[in-house]
């Protein structure tokens, strides 16, 4: 059962993706995370107010601010990085989440890397050069170091993959001394007020959207809603790094069939491949 809410979880980051990107050609970044954390605000406040909850504010106070920080950030900069590249090249790179969390582990917990995990490190690396190749000759695949580092998309990506490295551990030290429901509310509240205070312009033009268009940021809210109650639920009952990889591993391959079927973008041997090898990493990092 903890295996299973891992997979729905990750089918719903994987439909959030889609939605978020879809979403992206109506609303700016700010006002789609605006949306969203003022339902999920009030959606974790009924839940508080109908339902039990427990909340040590002083312990919970210093990992709970860093998440609201770090979420902002990370936040506005995947918005960034989907809505300027291919859906099937962008979200792969997430794979880097379990290899930063592996690698901060060595360095801040002392805890070494074992010979399978240098092994599914050097998958994921290899698989990402890959991805981003245009053929499979030795020269294409490094030639790929060169276009990631000129890309964007891939920087951004990057630096979110190793922000979300940080924050399932976060989340999990914060619902030691919090329930999910007050833990969702401080998150979506606090990210909510500091939005608010950053983006006054983007609230003014809320308004001028139509009807149809506002149905897609509502579906959008909704899913990212599931998605992270989910979320919460599977930090609790499985290890991180097993949540990460299933995770990860569901939203790539739902990355390459969601990028064709809705943006027509090119399914590749070299993609194909390329996922594969970073899927078979993710799942021996761990």
């Amino acid at each position: 059962m903890e295996i299973l809410i891992c997979v729905i979880s990750g089918f719903f980051w994987a439909l959030f993706d889609l939605t978020r990107k879809l979403s992206l050609k109506f609303f700016s970044p700010k006002s789609i995370l605006i949306c969203l954390m003022s339902l999920q605000s009030i959606l974790f406040l009924v839940w508080t107010f109908y339902a039990d909850f427990s909340f040590d504010l002083k312990n919970y106070f210093i990992p709970g601010c860093l998440l609201i920080i770090i979420g902002i950030v990370s936040a506005l900069l995947f918005l960034k990085a989907i809505s300027n590249s291919e859906l099937s090249l962008t979200i792969p790179l997430l794979s880097f989440t379990p290899l930063f969390s592996a690698v901060l582990s060595y360095f801040l917990l002392n805890e070494k890397l074992t010979t399978v995990q240098y092994f599914a490190i050097s998958l994921i690396i290899i698989g990402t050069l890959i991805l981003y190749s245009s053929s499979f000759k030795i020269s294409s695949i490094f030639q790929s170091i060169i276009t990631i580092k000129e890309s964007l998309s891939a920087r951004i990506m990057l630096i979110v993959a190793f922000s979300w490295s940080i924050t399932p551990i976060l989340d999990k030290i914060s619902l030691k001394y919090s329930s999910i429901n007050i833990h969702g509310l401080f998150q979506s509240f606090g990210m909510l007020l500091i939005l608010i205070i950053f983006s006054i312009p983007e609230i003014k033009k809320l308004k001028k959207f139509k009807i149809n268009k506002v149905s897609l940021i509502l579906i959008t809210i909704f899913i990212g809603t599931i998605a992270t109650i989910l979320q919460f639920y599977a930090i609790l009952n499985n290890y991180v790094p097993i949540m990460e990889a299933i995770k990860r591993t569901i939203g790539q391959f739902g990355s390459l069939f969601f990028g064709y079927l809705f943006f027509r973008e090119k399914i590749t041997s070299q993609k194909i491949v390329g996922l594969i090898l970073l899927s078979v990493g993710i799942l021996n990092i761990i």
